[in-house]
């Protein structure tokens, strides 16, 4: 999103094109629809009166209203979205919000037991990764000075199991590198035996192994965030992208 403007991007076929505006909704999640192989971006409306609406990427057709009964719209944000398992993924406040992607409607699951000795509203929110096949929780310790981190063992009957609760230096951290920033962290969803995790420290952003100790940093740019998502070298070029408006190859933000 630039100056009000929301763009599709694939930073490995390195196209870009802008999205169709409008005043009333708002673009929270993208996914691949498994019945049509069609790529459709889920909207959700500015007013929580007014319904979700789901645009198919290259269609001529404005988008389609949707049933949203019992989902507080201003959970739902881009930003803490994870796609597993066919459906997209969002934690706030002890609740989890999922969407179909196939059917494309909405339930709810609980976030893990015992998740409420953490901070689990809408900034310091868990975040969802995807760990070994299961879906993943952590979130910060009300002191923020831990992260705990579940795995849902079962994803039919739905069971947590506490992993991990990793122990942050923030007082060395802070005085070698700034500034705590809770309300910017992550865990990578790629898993490869370990878990290390993304945290804010004034104008870096730090990589943390299991026991808190620095093992990547990088001098963050103005407006760098973690994000879970990866770049993915097999990408191809996809069919939608010379039908939206303003369609470029190899030119900005790339260059």
């Amino acid at each position: 999103m630039s100056a009000g403007q929301f763009s599709i991007i694939n930073p490995a076929t390195r196209q870009c094109a802008r999205l169709p505006v409008t005043d009333t909704h708002r673009p929270v999640g993208m996914y691949p629809h498994s019945l049509s192989g069609e790529y459709r971006i889920l909207l959700a409306p500015h007013d929580p009166d007014d319904s979700y609406q789901v645009y198919t990427l290259g269609s001529s057709q404005p988008p389609r209203h949707i049933d949203i009964d019992g989902l507080v719209v201003e959970e739902v944000s881009p930003f803490t979205l994870l796609l597993f398992h066919h459906s997209l993924h969002w934690c706030a406040d002890n609740v989890i919000t999922v969407f179909d992607t196939t059917t494309e409607s909405f339930g709810e699951m609980l976030a893990p037991h015992g998740a409420d000795q953490f901070v689990m509203d809408e900034i310091y929110g868990g975040a969802l990764f995807e760990v070994d096949g299961m879906l993943g929780m952590s979130c910060l310790n009300t002191e923020f000075t831990s992260i705990g981190i579940w795995a849902m063992q079962n994803n039919e009957s739905r069971v947590w199991a506490f992993k991990y609760r990793v122990e942050l230096p923030v007082a060395e951290l802070t005085m070698q590198f700034g500034k705590f920033k809770p309300y910017c962290f992550g865990v990578p969803s790629s898993w490869d035996g370990d878990v290390s995790m993304l945290l804010q420290f004034g104008d870096w952003l730090l990589q943390l192994d299991m026991d808190g100790k620095v093992v990547a940093s990088l001098r963050r740019h103005k407006g760098l965030l973690p994000t879970q998502h990866r770049l993915k070298q097999t990408l191809v070029q996809h069919s939608f992208f010379p039908t939206l408006e303003g369609y470029v190859v190899n030119a900005s933000p790339f260059i």
